[in-house]
């Protein structure tokens, strides 16, 4: 698998695990340089999770291509539903869970690069067709982390890639018994004739999904018990292309809409979105409106620092999909960038309803030049 980190905004990163095709027997056997064995069956053992998650999108598209009815209603109202989920739980959900078989290969893999990085001789022959399994370890191979070089620093991957994979596991926790302690609630709602029982389907689902961003934060930190070893820290000239040519200005809010603990990701040219907003005009006289909040001022640099920006429009990530050749990034970016453009807004309308509410009224402005 490869990860891809991509700032949405100032304050706010997009986590996202591009599943990767396994190497082919003929490639394999390259590898352990033995010859490919006759293959019994050329299909992958499905799970049962994966029977139904593919079952339930099966569903769901034969339903969205109704004309009418209530199966066309419930779809409408689902994707509504769906794209208000945070994007930072479809984020979690894109990372595989971690497998027992999974964790043994990775295990291996740290013990083998532990046993050259020590100068320990290579294992004998007789061990790898014991245990050792040289071939299939180096299959495993490390995380390729992917993000923009001008934005992030190799230095701060691990600590986002820390702060993304625990920072909702007890919202999800919570969530998770919630949703299971509703289900019994909601099965009389299956006797009505005709009518499926959708509440009980969807607190399913919704329990399905916190287990499931549960699962890819685990794997995540695991990874990041051996940052080092299992993981592939990868500048993308790409990406840096993608936000270097991104043209300003974007929506922004001078309070972020996170918390003091996010990771923040510095702009490299603060100067460029200040000029931007604050248009050709910068005299120091020059009253500047973000999002109907009136500063007061023209925008400074320091501002844009202590504030919230957006790095990234919508245009801008179809380009981005089109040039990592990852099509079905498209639909995670356009959730992630709407989602922080709503946050962004309405942290500025209560930043407006703030300055509105300590203004003084036309009644107490002249109450105190009286006195």
């Amino acid at each position: 698998m490869r990860l891809y980190l991509l700032p949405i905004s100032t304050r706010r990163t997009l986590l996202y695990c591009q599943k990767l095709q396994p190497p082919s027997a003929s490639a394999a056997s390259a590898i352990t340089g033995s010859s490919p064995s006759t293959p019994t069956s050329t299909k992958q053992k499905q799970s049962w999770g994966d029977y139904i998650q593919t079952k339930a999108a099966l569903t769901w598209a034969s339903w969205e291509k109704k004309e009418s009815g209530w199966q066309k209603s419930v779809v409408g109202y689902g994707n509504h539903l769906l794209r208000k989920l945070p994007y930072e739980e479809w984020a979690l959900k894109s990372v595989p869970p971690l497998t027992k078989a999974r964790q043994r290969q990775l295990e291996a893999f740290v013990q083998e690069q532990a046993q050259e990085q020590g100068g320990f001789e290579k294992e004998s022959s007789a061990e790898a067709e014991k245990g050792g399994k040289r071939g299939k370890v180096l299959d495993v191979g490390k995380v390729e982390v992917v993000y923009p070089g001008g934005l992030i620093t190799a230095e701060r991957v691990p600590r986002i890639l820390h702060k993304l994979a625990t920072e909702r596991e007890g919202h999800h926790k919570k969530w998770f018994w919630y949703c299971l302690a509703g289900m019994p609630v909601t099965i009389p709602i299956g006797i009505l004739p005709l009518v499926p029982n959708l509440p009980f389907f969807y607190l399913c689902y919704r329990a399905w999904s916190h287990h499931r961003a549960l699962s890819g934060g685990k794997h995540l930190s695991y990874l990041l018990q051996h940052p080092s070893r299992l993981l592939s820290y990868t500048p993308s000239p790409i990406l840096d292309e993608v936000y270097s040519t991104q043209r300003f200005p974007l929506p922004f809010t001078p309070e972020p809409t996170t918390g003091p603990e996010a990771e923040t990701v510095k702009h490299p040219d603060p100067a460029k979105v200040v000029e931007a907003m604050n248009g050709k005009n910068t005299s120091s006289t020059t009253e500047k409106t973000v999002g109907g909040v009136n500063l007061g001022h023209v925008l400074e640099e320091g501002e844009v620092e202590n504030g919230e920006v957006m790095l990234l429009s919508q245009e801008n990530a179809k380009k981005m999909v089109k040039l990592l050749d990852v099509p079905e990034l498209e639909v995670e970016l356009e959730r992630a960038i709407w989602q922080v453009e709503t946050a962004v807004e309405k942290k500025n309308r209560e930043i407006g309803a703030a300055v509105k509410v300590s203004a003084p009224t036309v009644d107490e402005s002249k109450k105190e030049k009286a006195q």
